[in-house]
């Protein structure tokens, strides 16, 4: 008896057309883009179809009210952090997510980001796998945005948002990043790969940008402590940089406006008094109108 094929012929036939319409030669209308940013030390991608405008209705038409969208064109839309992020108060874990939105007419909106990052529209959207719900009011645009497209702005180093502009609407999520942690470790992490010699700099220059973003104050003071032991017991100096009487009293100065934010000015007067006393002066005279030392010795000596 004749054995016939033709199941497994038409099965693998079935096979190859689908395997057809998954390769996507041609190009889709609406272009794949991605758009990549950093906020401090942490990376923010997000990758989204940008479809038109076109001359349609988009709100409450090609993009119904009250129903989950992809927040874009072809996959739903992914965002990826590079490290844990705080949105309207919640932690979320470094990682993709798929981003989907709920529009409404008169009322608030919901964002979701949901841990399957990967998926085609929102058509296996499982509400179980959110890893976050947020409500959020979108704003209308005085200008028209034709293509749906993605901005990543930042403020600081410590937050961030995301804007979605389509048409001439906008919706926003802001978030914040755990900045402070993050540089703490990058700190730690410079000043025990560097040699005893040089080790004091990453710790003079963490304890400076604290003082600057008037941030932590406790940890800035610990740094420029270790700053200060490590360099005076050094006796070696590469002079190639800079003298060893510019570096000292840069450390001073930094220093006094630590102790003087401690309130402790008859301490920040007598570091004020040491680096403009230090051989040559380097850095009193380089510096003295732009830091304001003369101004804050006279403020703090009221004080």
């Amino acid at each position: 008896m004749k054995k016939t094929y033709l199941p497994l012929l038409l099965s693998l036939s079935i096979q190859t057309l689908f395997a057809q319409y998954q390769i996507g030669i041609i190009p889709r209308q609406s272009p794949d883009k991605m758009i990549y940013q950093k906020i401090g030390y942490t990376e923010v991608e997000i990758r989204y179809g940008s479809p038109a405008v076109k001359d349609r209705q988009i709100w409450g038409g090609l993009v119904p009210y009250g129903e989950v969208w992809r927040a874009g064109a072809n996959y739903a839309t992914s965002i990826r952090f590079g490290s844990p992020v705080i949105i309207n108060g919640t932690k979320l874990d470094s990682g993709s997510y798929a981003f989907f939105l709920i529009p409404r007419e008169n009322d608030s909106w919901t964002a979701i980001l949901n841990k399957v990052s990967r998926q085609w529209g929102a058509f296996s959207y499982d509400p179980a796998e959110d890893a976050l719900r947020l409500e959020i009011r979108g704003r209308t645009s005085p200008f028209k945005t034709e293509f749906l497209s993605y901005t990543i702005s930042q403020t600081g180093f410590k937050f961030g948002s995301i804007l979605l502009a389509w048409e001439f609407m906008e919706i926003e999520v802001a978030f914040e990043t755990n900045y402070l942690a993050a540089f703490e470790q990058e700190i730690e992490s410079r000043a025990e790969k560097q040699p005893d010699y040089i080790k004091w700099i990453p710790y003079l220059q963490g304890a400076e940008h604290l003082v600057e973003i008037e941030e932590e104050l406790p940890k800035a003071r610990i740094w420029i402590d270790k700053a200060e032991k490590i360099m005076l017991a050094n006796e070696e100096w590469n002079e190639q940089f800079y003298p060893r009487s510019y570096v000292e009293g840069h450390l001073y100065w930094i220093k006094a406006q630590i102790l003087a934010h401690e309130e402790k000015y008859a301490d920040a007067l007598a570091y004020v008094e040491k680096l403009k006393n230090l051989s040559q002066g380097e850095f009193y005279n380089k510096k003295n109108e732009s830091e304001g030392i003369d101004t804050s010795y006279q403020l703090w000596k009221e004080k």
